[in-house]
């Protein structure tokens, strides 16, 4: 060959090598970038960059397969399809980059994430044993090693058979870019053996980790969780920490108003209506959740129009929001047909359909089904305002007991038939009048 020719056989491939080189980094950049979406919580985008990422390194898989770096292209085409739910790939790929793994401490890296493939297949056994001999070698990465204690800790704990499971599980939590990944499954195997104790210290540690915010939801969800197990006291408690956190203001708004609805639900409502306050005053979507859920804690409990309208000044500062909006209307409503009440008795009935459905009073809407039927007892729709009211009547049997005995009266009214699993004749015919009538009433 002419040293022309040898030099363009030279050229090629190392123009070959650097596009191979260039493919590799570029998929190696985009999978950090990928990881960081779903440790902020942005799980469509951490999809879509695993799927480039499979992409790019299949091609360059394709493109480069006697390269000596080959294992680590496997491990990185792996990684992504164990991270986009690709389970038998993954395990396909990374026992492949295993194999042909060249660089120094490459192996046993690949090692921890075969395991989290043959963890998610159900081999928890197999999982284990490769996690152990991964974590023997020194040469393992911080981050590699937290995910592998994360794992091992995760799997021994299920059936407690590892006096060490939560060591693992705290060393894991330590170390940034799993620490919240670790949080998150601290507080999930807290709530699942019954562990009050780690569960404060794993949200403690969430609360101190300020990207932690991003995984909000996930939070609340294991937190409604634990207060199913330990009750919504215990929880609040849990939570008293929650306004000094780390988390970017919104985030923190936020949870202030978990902490707020547990403290209401624990009966605390002092203590909730103060806490929800103080993000009411605030600005943006926490301040319109706050002003929200302030609004719904005092319909629930309205026992009259008086009542149901204090809420006005508290929904006029988030009127812009259409859930606030559409309240303020439904208030307006209520309030007017009941205005008409007196001298078109169905009015009533029709307010309290309103107070029911749109407004969310119950208490209110059963005062209402009642000044209709006490108004007109003998009209064919005062027992179906009486089953209305039972129906959203507070779990007091004396006052259950109460309308039951008033619905003996109308026995043989089709409503009251029909609520008894019968099939009366005439149902309909008063169904149709009734819907007649109250669109005459509300011009709806």
């Amino acid at each position: 060959m002419s040293r022309i020719g040898a030099a363009l056989v030279g050229a090629a491939a190392l123009l070959s090598g650097c596009t191979y080189y260039n493919t590799l980094y570029n998929a190696e950049r985009l999978y950090q970038e990928a990881e960081r979406h779903r440790y902020a919580g942005r799980d469509s985008l951490a999809q879509s960059g695993y799927r480039e990422v499979i992409r790019k390194t299949a091609d360059a898989y394709r493109g480069g397969s006697s390269d000596a770096r080959i294992g680590r292209i496997l491990f990185l085409l792996g990684r992504a399809q164990l991270r986009a739910g690709d389970l038998q790939a993954a395990r396909l790929a990374l026992t492949e980059a295993e194999l042909r793994a060249s660089e120094p401490g490459l192996r046993p890296e690949i090692l921890i994430y075969l395991a989290m493939a043959e963890a998610r297949l159900g081999e928890a056994a197999a999982a284990v044993a490769r996690l152990g001999a991964a974590l023997a070698d020194t040469s393992v990465t911080d981050v590699a090693r937290a995910e592998a204690r994360l794992l091992r800790g995760s799997l021994n704990l299920v059936d407690r058979s590892a006096a060490t499971a939560w060591v693992d599980l705290d060393q894991a939590g330590i170390v940034p870019g799993v620490d919240i990944d670790a949080g998150l499954e601290r507080l999930r195997l807290s709530i699942r053996h019954d562990e009050p104790e780690r569960a404060r210290a794993a949200l403690a540690a969430l609360l101190a980790t300020r990207a932690a915010g991003e995984s909000l939801d996930t939070i609340a969800v294991l937190l409604r969780a634990a207060a199913a197990r330990w009750g919504p006291a215990t929880v609040g408690d849990l939570l008293a920490t929650a306004a000094d956190s780390r988390w970017e203001q919104p985030a923190r708004g936020r949870m202030r108003l978990e902490l707020a609805r547990l403290r209401h639900e624990a009966g605390d409502t002092a203590a909730a209506f103060g806490g929800a306050r103080v993000v009411g005053s605030g600005r943006g979507e926490a301040g319109t959740e706050a002003r929200l859920l302030m609004a719904g804690w005092r319909l629930r409990s309205a026992r009259d129009l008086g009542a149901a309208a204090s809420v006005r000044p508290v929904l006029l500062p988030a009127g812009d929001d259409p859930r606030a909006e559409a309240l303020l209307v439904a208030l307006d409503d209520v309030e007017r047909y009941s205005g008409l009440g007196l001298d078109e008795h169905l009015a009533w009935f029709a307010a309290a359909e309103i107070a029911r459905d749109r407004l969310g009073a119950p208490v209110l809407a059963r005062g209402l089904f009642l000044a209709y039927a006490d108004i007109d007892p003998s009209a064919p729709w005062a027992p179906k305002a009486l089953l209305a009211a039972l129906d959203v009547s507070p779990d007091e049997e004396g006052d259950r007991e109460w309308l039951r005995g008033r619905l003996e009266a109308h026995r043989d009214s089709p409503y009251v038939l029909a609520a008894r699993g019968r099939s009366p004749a005439g149902f309909d015919a008063l169904e149709e009048e009734l819907a007649v009538r109250l669109r005459e009433i509300t011009g709806r």
